[in-house]
């Protein structure tokens, strides 16, 4: 008998609602920052219409969490919010959206393909350099031509001098090396590096919420199956691997083979450790890369833990013995190159989420 666990429609209306629940409440707070920015200004040092607003910082945790898209939506729909209140024909707004996307899409892409604290970091600083300098292009040729035709009919001179309070050696003819080389260059470089440090520092301790999927985040009850009913567990940590592991141990009954799924560094041996520390193994558990099997006795079934990464295929597990010596115990089987095994399976398919976020899938049958 087949025990399904794919997702079925209530699953996926859930993992949307809270999709639609986060991005809701990190736009919200995108927005306010964004508003509030309006009244942070530092005229002693750059132009007292730039305000000083770090409301990417909300939509880069998106994209860190809920992958570049979301981050890049987190703009648009911040400030889509602000459309009503406009004073610039949506230029301002045209603006933001551009060197927000900027900010957030190169970092959130790095991030989602290596997925560590360090091209978190990596991400974050080439997302400054980058966003610094679309800032310039845009305020060149969108902002500010935009400005000076609005607000003082093209000519020049009326925001030189607005600015030569500031800077005093400016003039028409040196307006955009002051403009852009002491004014936009530095401004945001300034408040992009506070927003990478301020991520830096805090998206680990919210990434729980973060990467939360609308299910409940009650305690669970002793009797009460720590796996979803589609066959899902989330864990944020070793001891929560292995409770996992010792969870899926109470259902063991001998004869059990369990593939374990997942990229290099996913934490396919942190499982098995558990698993065996469930069992009551008491050697040590190392990983059979090199041995192809190990095989350890101590525990309420004889646990044999088999690596095929350098198996070409199933040919050669039977040409080795291993399949003779793995009757009556629990058989762990990463990289697994089997066709034909019988028996009850269980696969756990591993989703690294980010450094320390773990997606567990399980899927058990008969066969």
């Amino acid at each position: 008998m087949t025990k399904s666990m794919t997702l079925d429609k209530k699953k996926v209306f859930r993992l949307s609602a809270s999709w639609v629940a986060k991005m809701a409440m990190l736009t919200a707070i995108s927005f306010l920052l964004y508003y509030l920015g309006h009244f942070i200004k530092l005229p002693f040092m750059f132009p007292s219409f730039l305000d000083f607003q770090i409301s990417e910082l909300p939509a880069l945790l998106a994209g860190f969490s809920m992958g570049p898209i979301s981050g890049c939506l987190v703009i648009v729909f911040k400030c889509l919010l602000k459309f009503p209140l406009s004073s610039t024909m949506y230029v301002g707004e045209l603006t933001d959206i551009l060197l927000g996307v900027a900010f957030v899409l190169p970092a959130s892409i790095i991030y989602k393909i290596f997925k560590t604290k360090k091209s978190a970091l990596y991400g974050m600083l080439v997302s400054t350099i980058f966003a610094t300098g679309m800032a310039c292009i845009v305020n060149r040729w969108i902002s500010i031509p935009f400005y000076l035709n609005l607000y003082f009919g093209n000519n020049m001179n009326g925001i030189v001098g607005m600015l030569s309070s500031l800077y005093k050696g400016i003039t028409v003819d040196n307006f955009w090396g002051w403009y852009l080389g002491v004014g936009i260059v530095p401004f945001n470089l300034l408040r992009y590096i506070i927003v990478t440090l301020v991520t830096f520092l805090f998206y680990k301790k919210l990434s729980k919420i973060l990467h939360w999927d609308g299910t409940s985040l009650r305690k669970k009850k002793e009797d009460e199956s720590i796996i979803d009913e589609d066959g899902v567990y989330y864990s944020a940590s070793v001891e929560d691997t292995y409770k996992l592991a010792e969870s899926i141990c109470e259902g063991l009954q001998g004869n059990e083979k369990i593939i374990l799924e997942g990229e290099l560094g996913a934490g396919k041996t942190t499982f098995t450790k558990g698993l065996a520390k469930a069992l009551g193994v008491q050697e040590e558990i190392t990983s059979p890369t090199f041995t192809i099997m190990n095989e350890y006795d101590s525990g309420k079934y004889p646990l044999y833990h088999l690596d095929m990464y350098r198996i070409e295929n199933e040919e050669d597990i039977y040409e080795l013995g291993i399949e003779d010596r793995m009757d009556n115990g629990i058989t762990i089987i990463e990289w697994n190159k089997y066709k034909s095994l019988t028996g009850k399976i269980i696969v756990v398919k591993i989703d690294v989420l980010d450094e320390t976020h773990r997606k567990f899938t399980i899927k058990e049958h008969q066969q």
